[in-house]
Formats: structure tokens, C-alpha cells, sequence
């Protein structure tokens, strides 16, 4: 495949093309995948963290018409390398600390585009751990709560699920987030021990 540019690499993303993600992945994994070993990641690790700054990318230009001013390549590695940073961060201080101090010359400066990265991903880390707890609930739930985040009204959503009566499907909703809640809680509480 030819060259793409850059622009065709962000419309191909958020249209999610496999053709131009395959080119992503055989331009840029291995770059990706030799900075996360460098770092003391294995294969799956450099594999979550490019899918992950794929999701990333597709997230920015979805909620702000994301312009890459340099290369996709200088771009796109940024993201991964701070999002393997993150992790290493989260694993252990202490490496990391030595990582980032190595890191010098190529310091991860507290800056407005960082922060943007930084909110994207943690964004991303919300959002992962919304689905991964939904897909623990009954499929009732998972239906319920999928029509509330899709803005149906109860009125609507009394129909859609073919329940008895509104005051119903208020309680059933009531319900299902609670229990959303407490797994979500309860994952949380698990990531953080």
C-alpha cells in the first residue's frame, strides 16, 4: 500500500477502516512494540497500549476535529509512550522514577496537549471499566441501561423492554444502576489492592 498522509490515517481511524488500521499496524507496531520492551513491557503489553492509543486517537477526533501537526507517526508514538508511562507509573513508582529520569532529553513536560492525552486516556480507562462491569449484568439490565444511555425516556424505554407500567421500569432502572455501581466499586477496589 502507498503512503498515507497523516489525514487519511485520522479519517480512516474514526471511520474505522480496516485497510488503514491494518497500515497503521504494519507501519508503527514495531516501533511501538521496541519502545514498551525497552521499558520492560512483553508483546501483549505494546499490543494493549497501541490498540489502546488507537482508541485514544479516535476519541480526540471525535470530540475535537484532532489536526496532527507533525507526523501520524510522531503523534501516535507520543500517546503510546505516555500511555506506557502511565502503566509503568501505576506498576511501580520506583522504575518509573528511573525511567523518567533517563528520560531527560525527552522529558514529558506538564503541558496543555499532555493534559488533553492524559484526560483521553483516563476517559478511556472510565469507559472500559463502565463496559466491563455492564457485560457482568443480567441482559435485562445490560438492555435497560443501554436504552438510558442511548437518551430514551421511561416512557420509551417502558415500551421498548414491554414492561407493566412506568413506576416499574423507574425501580428496575433504580435497580440495575445500583448494582452497576456496586461492581463498579467493587473493580475499582480490587484494581487499587
Amino acid at each position: 500500500m502507498k503512503e498515507l498522509t497523516s489525514e487519511k490515517i485520522l479519517k480512516g481511524i474514526f471511520e474505522n477502516d480496516s485497510t488503514v488500521i491494518q497500515y497503521v499496524y504494519d507501519r508503527y507496531f514495531n516501533t511501538i512494540k521496541s519502545f514498551v520492551h525497552r521499558y520492560g513491557g512483553a508483546d501483549e503489553d505494546a499490543w494493549d497500549i497501541f490498540q489502546d492509543g488507537i482508541v485514544v486517537i479516535y476519541e480526540q477526533i471525535k470530540n475535537e476535529n484532532l489536526i496532527v501537526k507533525n507526523s501520524f507517526l510522531t503523534y501516535f508514538y507520543t500517546i503510546c509512550k505516555y500511555q506506557w508511562l502511565n502503566v509503568i507509573r501505576e506498576r511501580d513508582s520506583k522504575y518509573f522514577q528511573s525511567i523518567e529520569d533517563s528520560l531527560e532529553a525527552d522529558r514529558l513536560n506538564l503541558n496543555e496537549e499532555n493534559l488533553k492525552l492524559d484526560e483521553a486516556i483516563e476517559k478511556e480507562k472510565r469507559i472500559k471499566l463502565y463496559q466491563r462491569n455492564v457485560a457482568k449484568l443480567s441482559k435485562e439490565c445490560q438492555a435497560l441501561l443501554k436504552l438510558v444511555a442511548k437518551g430514551y425516556n421511561t416512557d420509551e424505554i417502558t415500551k421498548e423492554l414491554d414492561y407493566k407500567s412506568t413506576g416499574f421500569t423507574y425501580k428496575k432502572r433504580r435497580i440495575c444502576k445500583e448494582r452497576l455501581i456496586k461492581l463498579i466499586n467493587t473493580d475499582t477496589e480490587q484494581l487499587t489492592n
